[in-house]
């Protein structure tokens, strides 16, 4: 089979598009579970309750979803902390069966909760440059892609800064190497569980909000892209956050290459394999420690 050099840059491009959406949403699963020890299986659907957010304030007051962005992560981090409190916080020392069902009830509490209110209808964001391309000799882009991935680069680039230049940041990492120890130094170990948790989700409904630029949303979105989250963060390593987003990107980019030699339809499949031959390697995968 010959493949044409314009469509291996296209695949490159739309790869790193997608994989920048999962690296978002295993980013956030990632700084949850690298602080708390906790799996979240609910994160994907916080990325689906981003999106919708997106959708009602574009729908009702008219607001782009670009613009509200800093207001949806503000929400969703609101929503997230006062689940780690309600719902999370008491079974922190819990078996990690009741952690599992915990959050897996979360999810349910979501993305039923987006049927009930919303419908089970899947619905597009129809903003001005939805339709806009830009063309790079042979290859056409859709500005909303090209959009999602810089906000997703900048998103990570941000976090970076938080957490190696704030007293906030280098709490959360004490905390995730060793409670016990950031704790006799005077941290407040509830507070930096609340504030990961908050950011993890916030940081998913930033996601959700790109996705939704180029992508239809629907109440159960969550099911397959919490797949892919779990899968990139034990792609990149356990305990490495920014592993979970490299490993989100490599994701996307064997998905959408794999596609160009085989059936559209087993893309997935094929991200699959490379993830298990990665492991039976690197058991801790590529960056873990």
């Amino acid at each position: 089979m010959v493949v044409e050099l314009g469509s291996i840059i296209g695949a490159l491009v739309s790869g790193l598009v997608i994989g920048s959406i999962y690296a978002l949403v295993a980013l956030g699963l990632a700084i949850i579970w690298g602080v708390m020890n906790v799996i979240n299986f609910a994160q994907a659907d916080f990325m689906a309750l981003g999106a919708f957010i997106g959708f009602l304030l574009l729908d009702s007051l008219g607001i782009d979803p670009l613009i509200s962005l800093i207001l949806i992560f503000g929400i969703v981090f609101s929503i997230g902390v006062l689940t780690q409190r309600v719902a999370i916080e008491p079974i922190l020392k819990a078996p990690v069966l009741s952690q599992i069902t915990t959050t897996f009830a979360i999810l349910l509490i979501i993305r039923y909760g987006l049927e009930v209110f919303m419908g089970p209808y899947t619905r597009v964001v129809e903003v001005p440059y939805r339709d806009l391309f830009i063309r790079f000799g042979s290859v056409s882009v859709s500005v909303p892609q090209l959009i999602s991935l810089a906000v997703s680069l900048i998103v990570a680039f941000l976090l970076y800064l938080f957490m190696s230049r704030t007293f906030l940041g280098a709490a959360l990492k004490a905390t995730a190497q060793d409670m016990l120890a950031a704790q006799l130094h005077g941290i407040n170990i509830k507070y930096m569980y609340r504030l990961a948790f908050g950011l993890g989700v916030g940081i998913s409904a930033i996601g959700g909000v790109l996705l939704s630029l180029f992508y239809p949303i629907y109440p159960e979105m969550g099911a397959f892209f919490g797949m892919i989250a779990f899968i990139s963060v034990v792609l990149g390593g356990f305990g490495s956050i920014f592993g979970a987003y490299l490993g989100g990107i490599i994701i996307g980019l064997i998905e959408t290459i794999s596609a160009l030699f085989i059936s559209p339809s087993l893309k997935t499949l094929a991200a699959f394999v490379v993830f298990i031959l990665i492991l039976i390697f690197r058991p801790k995968g590529m960056f873990g420690r």
